[in-house]
């Protein structure tokens, strides 16, 4: 299994719809998991269409942890069916989602929690997406990044959504794996393309996600998912940009997105 951790150094370029998206899309099993600190509980709001945080979620990691008990077995239970689009042939493998903390007060105590979820994973049949949200000016939980297949800010193209992506790159860039760092870059040509993002910021491109805001609000908002968003340029390209991350996870080097 690989575990592939979005986030974003500022604004809103999308990660929380990019990650419920690339775990639709996703080629092989997978879980995600709501990682983000800020506690939004966006997908179980917009996507799950306002269903309760009270049962399952990442609570149930920690307790698991607090009490020696296996990870994988909590994890798989906290989890709860992703519904697929229609017509996306992926109803076999419906992805697990695992929502995000109820406890602002708890959030510290799972530094120590995600290595050891990281590790007892290795080897299921599974791949791990945690939407780990914002950096945030302490970063990413440690343990998470440096066992990650792979760490990939999320960001638009445009010189708002890029001006700050330098202050946190660099922190992820020592503490993540070697040559495992990267960007998802929303909406490329708007105005800055791929390579020119991968050329100023030193490292790769890892996928691209087009740019569909109305496609992405259907998304997230929970509406009914038809074969017209099936067939639209926001799927196709999330899509790609699963198959492509799953790829480079597996031969653990990511793959840069030509413009």
């Amino acid at each position: 299994m690989s575990v592939l951790v979005l986030a974003s150094a500022s604004g809103a370029p999308g990660v929380t719809t990019t990650a419920l998206g690339l775990a639709l899309s996703w080629p092989r099993e997978v879980v995600l998991v709501d990682a983000d600190r800020s506690a939004s509980h966006a997908v179980l709001a917009g996507y799950l269409a306002g269903q309760s945080a009270a049962e399952g979620g990442v609570h149930s990691l920690l307790q698991a942890h607090r009490e020696r008990r296996p990870l994988v077995p909590a994890l798989l239970a906290a989890g709860r069916p992703l519904p697929v689009p229609a017509a996306s042939g992926a109803e076999a493998t419906a992805p697990r989602f695992v929502s995000g903390f109820t406890h602002l007060g708890s959030i510290d105590l799972y530094e120590g929690v995600w290595p050891g979820l990281v590790e007892a994973v290795r080897g299921e049949p599974f791949d791990l997406i945690v939407d780990a949200g914002r950096t945030g000016h302490h970063g990413l939980p440690a343990g998470l990044v440096a066992e990650a297949d792979a760490v990939a800010l999320v960001c638009r193209s445009n010189l708002v959504s890029l001006a700050g992506l330098r202050l946190h790159l660099g922190p992820l860039l020592e503490a993540g794996p070697p040559g495992r760092v990267g960007l998802i870059l929303v909406g490329p040509g708007r105005p800055y393309a791929a390579k020119e993002v991968a050329d100023q910021f030193g490292v790769p491109v890892m996928a691209a996600v087009g740019w569909d805001p109305a496609s992405a609000a259907e998304l997230s908002e929970g509406a009914p998912l038809g074969r017209g968003w099936m067939r639209s340029g926001f799927r196709r390209s999330l899509g790609q940009a699963a198959q492509s991350l799953a790829d480079a996870m597996g031969v653990a080097r990511p793959a840069e997105v030509a413009s």
